[in-house]
């Protein structure tokens, strides 16, 4: 085997290791997004947009796709957008929050983070069926930002707070 058909064999080894762990990463994000929403009891009929978080979002040029929206950013962490629209019973005043996450593997378990500067919570591999403290965790964290952000954010310049952002 000639040092170029050396090379050639661990490039390929390598891309396929990496779109292994892009694999599992996603398929992490889905059980997470899925779980959250089930948790949450969000109504079935209201569509969820994933973006991608970090750059200028464009209402009319949005992600639909999972895979699409996920990015790597200088840490490994792959991160996304889940677009969730809430409003009153009667359906007045609708909102739109985006919830970013910030998900990487290493060895056998999962980082994930809420928002850029979130703390850092690490969920074995063999608990991914166990989500329910994370998804409080988020739940608390939704509210929160309801009952003390919510006033300063729709009178203010500040649109993002935490891993919340209005669009």
């Amino acid at each position: 085997m000639s040092k170029y058909d050396e090379l050639t064999n661990l490039y390929r080894q390598t891309r396929l290791t990496f779109q292994q762990y892009e694999d599992e990463c996603g398929a992490f994000a889905r059980e997470l997004v899925n779980g959250l929403l089930e948790y949450m009891e969000w109504p079935r009929d209201q569509e969820i947009t994933y973006l991608a978080v970090g750059q200028e979002i464009d209402a009319t040029n949005k992600f639909y796709a999972l895979a699409s929206a996920m990015q790597m950013d200088s840490e490994s962490f792959w991160h996304f957008g889940v677009e969730l629209r809430i409003q009153e019973a009667s359906g007045a005043y609708p909102l739109s929050l985006i919830l970013s996450f910030f998900i990487k593997k290493m060895d056998t378990f999962f980082i994930v983070k809420f928002g850029p500067q979130g703390r850092e919570i690490k969920i074995p591999d063999s608990k991914r069926g166990q989500l329910e403290p994370f998804f409080e965790a988020v739940f608390v964290q939704v509210k929160e930002f309801f009952t003390k952000r919510y006033v300063q954010a729709i009178t203010g310049n500040e649109k993002e707070f935490g891993f919340i952002t209005l669009l």
